[in-house]
């Protein structure tokens, strides 16, 4: 059995001393709301002298995906910190392959949204020249196509120059349609991906037109990246005078005579995207 002496008893008493005394130093926490800390997406409040902290919702940085994020949509632009950050490549299959792609990625737009697509600063204007030499008249064609070139957004356009015609032709020359053509490793014929009626002419020797030919007839290609080559034809009127006869002085007679050919392209090599 322990025996309790005076000593023993003096401690304990001088124990319970030491912890009022410690407990009496320490100080609350907070007397108002407004002394707590501030936490990241948390509401503090101040309860008995100590701060409280709740969840703060449609708040950037409180881990939940919410449709609010500080007052914006939220998405991965508006709030990388709870939905991820909008980065990495968009795939392609090759062959048994999938692979990254050689341009579309992912990025914010202006909007804030997180697109699949290519920046500005990657696009590279393409300036492709042709010549067109008709019986009757010489000119030169500049084609003018993005690379890569989003089949959503993107048009070709096709400057087209006269240089010169021969004595025979009688201005204008008269342009009536133009069409792309487009073959792929992906498709077995060349296809039909834009046609345009036209109702524009060329009046002078050294004048000029530009066609603006976007992909309208709905081709999809099968990845959201492909390489194919594509040319493009116009169709064109003009008039020719020939010989008739001639006059009773001797002076050749003419008639006027409609022509209608077609001015067919080389191949280009062309890389769509499909944003």
């Amino acid at each position: 059995m322990i025996k309790i002496n005076r000593k023993h008893i003096v401690l304990f008493l001088l124990f319970i001393v030491s912890l009022v005394a410690i407990s009496s130093c320490v100080k609350p926490e907070c007397k108002t709301s407004s002394d707590c800390p501030s936490r990241i997406c948390s509401l503090s409040k101040c309860e008995n002298s100590k701060c409280i902290y709740g969840l703060q919702l449609n708040c950037c940085g409180n881990r939940i995906n919410e449709n609010i994020e500080n007052g914006k949509p939220g998405n991965k632009c508006t709030c990388p910190q709870d939905y991820g950050k909008c980065e990495g490549k968009g795939k392609v299959k090759a062959r048994s392959k999938i692979q990254d792609a050689a341009y579309l990625h992912y990025y914010c737009s202006e909007d804030e949204e997180c697109v699949l697509g290519v920046e500005k600063s990657e696009i590279t204007p393409q300036n492709v020249l042709d010549i067109i030499n008709a019986k009757f008249f010489k000119a030169t064609s500049i084609v003018t196509y993005n690379k890569p070139f989003d089949i959503y957004d993107d048009d070709f356009k096709i400057k087209i120059t006269l240089d010169d015609i021969s004595k025979e032709l009688v201005l204008p020359i008269e342009l009536k349609n133009v069409r792309l053509l487009y073959s792929s490793g992906y498709v077995k014929s060349e296809l039909l991906v834009a046609e345009k009626d036209l109702d524009v002419s060329i009046e002078e020797i050294g004048g000029q037109v530009t066609i603006s030919a976007p992909l309208n007839l709905d081709y999809k290609p099968k990845e959201i990246e492909e390489t194919g080559s594509i040319r493009y034809s116009i169709d064109y009127t003009y008039t020719k005078r020939i010989p008739s006869g001639r006059d009773s002085d001797g002076t050749t007679l003419y008639k006027d005579e409609l022509v209608r050919e077609r001015f067919n392209s080389p191949s280009k090599q062309v890389f769509f995207v499909k944003t």
